[in-house]
């Protein structure tokens, strides 16, 4: 029985791996035909690209070929064209002649007639003439009879305008940079003034500005009274530069900004001037205050006043009236002195005050050049602007100490002189008390 069994079992294992076996084979019968078909299927598709692509160089050799053809004409053309131009060229030459010269010469004068006019404030009245110049100037055709005309019409309309004194209402530029319409009174090319102040006049924007710093003293006066003349005739400053004069003046500093050069120095060399004057007056007034009351007192001798220094020594005087001469001369001799101090007061500090003066202008002087030449050690000479200051401080600083020491000197000389009168009063006054006396 159990060898029969194993038997069965064996058959039935037989029989079920050749059933899988065909299934396996038929299942690669199948892939191997799909893959067939594919790898047709992608051979017919590159063979028809190729087709493709042969068609497509084909046309593009074509359409290469005939591009080069049709350059090569173009070129033909181009070449026949470029013989034609110089031909015309040079015919064109032969048939200008001299007119080529006056061509250029046309050229040559418009474009210095506008470099001229752009400069000029007449500019203002004809804006439009510098468009035309520019065209004449840089224009490749020659000039016909008009253009030539109006050139020869611009240049005598510049002639005459210059020659006069027109008044007319354009916009102003201000300081503060608003524009405002105003009466302008030009002076030929020269000259612009308004509201009593000078023009400058800007090419660029073709309009006037008036400058924030005006030339100060008559130049400015003079503009001032241009506003509003009296008589036929007015006096006013031109400026034949066009501005440049205008400028250098506007630039000059006045006199705060001259002392301001002259720096710390400056200011004390000021300081010490206005005390030794201001001290030099008061002592003047002082000193001629007593003087009339010495003269005063000296007419009445009798009834002496302790309110003056010739009273006082009056007053000595009788107290020692009934003493000696010499003891008297000697009692007087005592009281002027004691009057000599109240009246010689101050003189000495406006006599050291006047001798200070100059010197702290010489310490301006040497510190000035101190700093120039640190800034010539620092920068060198190329720009002698850098070098300015430390030479304004040097000059301005000599000028405030000889200015300030000048007066002083006078000062110190007046009220000296004016002190030995008094003592020299009070002396005379005395020695006439002891001869009465006698």
């Amino acid at each position: 029985m159990k060898i029969v069994h194993i038997m069965l079992i064996v058959l039935f294992s037989v029989s079920l791996h050749a059933e899988s076996f065909d299934l396996l084979l038929e299942s690669i019968k199948k892939q191997s035909a799909k893959e067939l078909d594919e790898n047709q299927q992608r051979q017919q598709r590159f063979f028809g690209a190729e087709k493709d692509a042969k068609i497509l160089l084909k046309k593009t050799k074509h359409e290469l070929a005939a591009l080069k053809r049709k350059s090569e004409k173009l070129q033909k053309q181009i070449d026949a064209n470029d013989d034609n131009m110089a031909l015309m060229e040079e015919t064109l030459e032969k048939r200008v002649g001299d007119l080529g010269e006056l061509f250029g010469a046309i050229r040559q004068v418009a474009g210095e007639t506008k470099a001229d006019l752009e400069d000029s404030m007449i500019s203002v009245h004809y804006p439009e003439r510098g468009e035309f110049l520019d065209h004449l100037a840089h224009s490749k055709a020659l000039a016909d009879i008009e253009s030539l005309e109006k050139l020869w019409l611009i240049m005598l309309e510049e002639i005459a305008e210059s020659a006069k004194v027109s008044k007319f209402t354009t916009p102003v530029i201000q300081p503060d940079g608003t524009l405002t319409a105003e009466d302008v009174v030009r002076v030929g090319t020269y000259t612009a003034v308004a509201d009593g102040r000078f023009l400058l006049y800007s090419p660029k924007d073709n309009i006037f500005i008036k400058a924030k710093a005006q030339p100060s003293g008559r130049y400015l006066s003079s503009a001032k009274g241009f506003d509003s003349p009296k008589g036929d005739f007015v006096k006013i400053m031109i400026d034949p530069t066009r501005g440049q004069l205008l400028n250098m003046l506007s630039l000059k500093p006045d006199l705060t900004e001259r002392i301001r050069q002259g720096g710390i120095v400056g200011y004390i060399i000021i300081a010490l001037a206005a005390i030794g004057l201001l001290l030099a007056l008061v002592r003047y007034l002082y000193l001629s205050y007593i003087s009339r009351k010495i003269k005063k007192q000296s007419r009445q001798l009798d009834d002496p006043s302790e309110d003056n220094a010739l009273g006082r020594i009056a007053i000595v005087y009788k107290k020692s009236r009934e003493k000696a001469v010499d003891q008297k001369e000697v009692i007087l001799e005592e009281a002027i002195l004691k009057e000599i101090p109240a009246i010689e007061r101050y003189n000495a500090l406006i006599k050291l005050l006047a001798a200070v003066s100059p010197l702290l202008g010489l310490l301006g002087t040497v510190t000035g050049m101190i700093i120039t030449f640190q800034s010539i050690t620092l920068f060198g000479t190329s720009d002698p602007k850098l070098m300015a200051g430390g030479i304004s401080t040097a000059l301005v600083t000599t000028v405030l100490g000889l200015s300030g020491a000048i007066p002083l000197l006078f000062a110190y000389t007046f009220i000296a002189a004016k002190s030995k009168s008094i003592i020299d009063l009070l002396e005379h006054q005395s020695l006439g008390l002891i001869a009465k006396e006698q």
